[in-house]
Formats: structure tokens, C-alpha cells, sequence
């Protein structure tokens, strides 16, 4: 609200006519409508003048007028009095507001950093194997399920036999890939117990694997984190 505006606002709360009211303050009519009207502003006297025909508070004007009216007032003592006060309150919460948003910031930046650790292209050395091994078998028994066979007559009891073997070693294909990040060579054991023997790996190719930390839920208080801070800087740079 501008200062002329409060002016009439307190007038009219009174029923006063303009030349009423300029009589009762002892000033022209003219003048007290370039008051109202804020082509002009009133000196000390002027404004004690006012004061007490209108019968307001200067704290409770200070209160609802525009700022920048009030900065038009400052020659007046007690309007400067209420203007210091003023910028004083005013001044400490833009500083709390500042450093709410400065720990909002520092907050989310954390988060954000927590979010992203262990992000990011990490080399995996892919290992495949094909199934259990038992007891006492070779390494390489399960190549038998893709090993051809020569050419034989399908009642040679060497064919039967390998067959045999081949088939049964195809109905514990157990098939089991494991991505390491380092580099175990071209095969490794992996015992599994006494009595359920082992597993042979083999390498089989090499690729980077984007990875995403387990701590991705962390983005979301970041970003709230940084609302508020962003928050917290506007609403100090509006009450300055």
C-alpha cells in the first residue's frame, strides 16, 4: 500500500470530507490531495500533524505500507525509528533464510554424491559353466554334448557308448555365468562341496557394464534437498 493510500484509507474510516480533514491538520486541501494522491510527501511536522488528527500508530502504518514509501519517509524521526527496526528483522531472516539454503545445498549436494557412487562403466570378464562336475570327472566332460561323433553304424557298441555319455552329461547341463571384475584367466574351479563336486568356468567374452549403486534412492532427497535450497534463496531475495 502507498503511503497517500493509507492516508485516504484512514480519512474515509473517519467519514471526513478532504476539506475536513485538511482542517482539522491545518493544511490547504490541495496539499493534503497531493498527499493522498503521493505527488507529495509530508515533513516531520506535517506527519505529527497527522498523527494526531488521525489518531494511527506509526509502527502499524510501517506495517502496510510499501517499503520503498517508507524509505520516502525516512527524514521523519519516527518512521526512521520503525525503518531500522524494520531492516534489522528484515535483514536477519534473509540470513536465516540464506543459511537454510546454504545447508539444503550442502545436504542435497551429499545426497546427490551418495547416489551416484559406484555409478558408472566398470569392465566384467564374463565366465560360463556348463554344469556340476562330479567326483573323479575330467574338467572338460561336458565337451562331450557338443563333440560330433565319426561316421559309424548306429549299432557300434563304441557309438552306443558315447551316446550314452553324451546324453546323460546333456541332461545335467546345469548351465551357470558369473561376471567378474577382475580377470581370473582362461579358467577357473569353483569347488562346491565334497559330496556335490565342482564347476568348471570358462572365459567367454569381456565388456564394460554400466553399474548403478544400491544407494540410487539417495536422488530423491537430493533433489528435494535442492528445492528447498532453491526455495530458500528466493524467498530471502523477496523479503529483501
Amino acid at each position: 500500500m502507498k503511503f497517500g493510500d493509507y492516508l485516504r484509507q484512514k480519512r474515509e474510516q473517519k467519514s471526513w470530507t478532504q476539506p475536513e480533514a485538511a482542517a482539522k491538520v491545518d493544511i490547504e486541501q490541495s496539499y493534503l490531495s497531493k498527499l493522498e494522491t503521493g505527488k507529495s510527501y509530508p515533513s516531520e511536522d506535517i506527519f505529527n500533524r497527522l498523527v494526531g488528527a488521525y489518531q494511527f500508530d506509526p509502527a502499524d502504518m510501517s506495517r502496510q505500507i510499501f517499503s520503498e514509501e517508507l524509505d520516502k519517509l525516512r527524514e521523519i524521526k519516527e518512521v526512521r525509528t520503525v525503518v531500522l527496526e524494520r531492516q534489522k528483522s528484515e535483514l536477519k531472516s534473509v540470513r536465516g533464510w540464506l543459511v537454510a539454503g546454504l545447508v539444503f545445498l550442502m545436504l542435497g549436494g551429499a545426497s546427490l554424491g551418495l547416489s551416484l557412487l559406484g555409478t558408472g562403466d566398470q569392465m566384467k570378464y564374463h565366465y560360463q559353466s556348463m554344469g556340476i562336475l562330479k567326483a573323479g570327472e575330467n574338467l572338460t566332460a561336458f565337451d562331450i554334448v557338443y563333440t560330433p561323433y565319426s561316421n559309424a553304424p548306429s549299432t557300434d557298441p563304441e557309438y552306443i557308448t558315447f551316446r550314452a555319455k553324451q546324453q546323460e552329461m546333456t541332461d545335467r547341463i546345469s548351465q551357470m555365468d558369473v561376471y567378474s571384475t577382475t580377470n581370473r584367466g582362461p579358467s577357473f574351479v569353483e569347488n562346491i562341496d565334497t559330496e556335490n563336486g565342482k564347476r568348471f568356468y570358462r572365459f567367454k567374452d569381456e565388456r564394460f557394464v554400466r553399474t548403478v549403486s544400491e544407494l540410487k534412492w539417495f536422488i530423491v532427497p537430493a533433489i528435494m534437498f535442492f528445492l528447498g535450497s532453491f526455495g530458500c534463496f528466493f524467498i530471502s531475495k523477496r523479503w529483501k
